[in-house]
């Protein structure tokens, strides 16, 4: 047996033991909302680093959100924009507004400095981070602030959606968006989220400034504050009706920018973290959530590896061919039975299990949709072929790009 086909089998039966786990987690999970009667007060803090270009939407979206007026405070946190953000800010300070609406000046600093001083002047019992390139739907806090009965609920995550989505990209990040969010009410269930993603998480302040506040150094604090989170035995849960719109990235260096500081954050924080690596006392989070991670940021590597070797090498293998003959290119006969044992040669067990995995990923879309309230039509096939087939290798391509700037040109992006 060759390497590469120990590689298939191995990435195979992991994939099908995934599979299998959540599906099985997904039948039987539970529903943790419950409707509040008394509504609690909330802060809203948004940290802001030259967003002129969407800082007014994100506070307008705020100041339709259906709460309470007297139970909200806004308070926007500029790092030390150079652009417009500021004076934008300072427009809506002049409006009469029934709003408690608060601006923070302060020297760059980065994003969880930006979030620690908000937390601060927080005067709310929660604090919902909202980044400044992020629209809020006006009933997602009402759906949101419901989970909180429990007081081991450390932190609420919300139903991130792209905001609508024009480029043939940003529409693959929709779905990659809608598909995540389904599968994290099936961690939610198990205890298992690991972020909090900063377009609109709802966090108990007591509990965020009992375990230290936002890590300041480190380049995914939203990702980091959720292992926290998880190694202090709180808990995270995931709202199912509270959306929130982000502007995703419309091209590819915008994606890459994102997703380089993403991958560096995630493997950063795993090593960081990594006595919670198959610890029984953190429960399915430390047996099964962060080996599954791990594993994550190897298979990107593998994807690479196995797509020089069945696509580029063959590939390049052809065009030497064609060199030698002059690129004459003369297409073969074959006889029926030549065609019958050409087909017999195929590796039918690699195409039903490629199948099989494939097929898996179409359910987990389709349930990701219904989860989502979004439609999922015949125009959305063709973005929908791509990414299986195309986004989530050029994902990879990202992420050994993002390998090769941390670990050897020790490169690392905050903002």
């Amino acid at each position: 047996m060759y390497f590469s086909d120990i590689v298939f089998w191995a990435v195979y039966f992991f994939s099908l033991y995934v599979s299998v786990f959540l599906m099985l987690t997904f039948l039987e999970k539970p529903q943790d909302f419950r409707k509040l009667k008394i509504l609690p007060s909330v802060s809203v803090v948004v940290p802001a680093y030259n967003e002129e270009g969407s800082i007014g939407k994100t506070i307008e979206s705020l100041m339709k959100l259906d709460y309470p007026k007297d139970r909200l405070q806004i308070i926007v946190v500029n790092d030390g924009s150079a652009d417009n953000t500021r004076n934008i800010v300072e427009q809506f300070l002049r409006r009469q507004s029934p709003f408690r609406l608060m601006l923070l000046n302060q020297e760059n600093s980065g994003k969880a400095a930006a979030l620690n001083n908000g937390i601060s002047h927080a005067e709310g019992e929660f604090v919902a981070c909202l980044d400044a390139d992020s629209m809020v739907r006006p009933d997602t806090l009402k759906e949101m602030v419901g989970y909180f009965h429990d007081k081991k609920v450390a932190a609420v995550a919300p139903v991130m959606k792209v905001y609508e989505p024009k480029t043939i990209l940003q529409r693959l990040q929709a779905l990659e968006y809608i598909l995540y969010a389904f599968l994290k009410t099936i961690f939610s269930s198990m205890d298992s989220i690991h972020v909090t993603p900063g377009p609109f998480s709802i966090y108990r302040k007591s509990t965020i400034i009992e375990i230290g506040g936002f890590d300041e150094s480190s380049i995914v604090e939203d990702q980091e504050i959720g292992y926290r989170i998880q190694k202090n035995q709180y808990r995270i849960l995931q709202s199912t009706t509270g959306e929130v719109f982000t502007i995703a990235p419309k091209n590819l260096k915008e994606l890459y920018n994102q997703r380089c500081r993403w991958f560096k954050g995630s493997a950063i924080t795993i090593l960081k973290y990594r006595d919670m690596f198959f610890n029984r006392k953190y429960g399915d989070f430390g047996m099964f959530q962060i080996p599954t991670l791990v594993m994550g940021l190897i298979l990107p590597f593998v994807t690479v590896v196995l797509f020089f070797k069945y696509v580029v090498s063959p590939i390049i293998d052809y065009i030497s061919n064609l060199y030698l003959i002059n690129f004459r290119i003369i297409l073969p006969k074959f006889t029926l039975l030549e065609l019958q044992t050409s087909l017999i040669t195929y590796d039918f067990a690699k195409i039903f299990i490629i199948a099989a995995v494939f097929s898996v990923g179409i359910f987990w879309m389709v349930r990701g949709h219904k989860n989502a309230n979004e439609k999922l039509s015949f125009y959305s096939a063709v973005p929908l072929l791509l990414y299986f087939i195309v986004y989530y290798i050029l994902i990879s391509f990202i992420w050994v790009g993002s390998m090769f700037e941390l670990l050897v040109l020790r490169r690392i992006r905050r903002w």
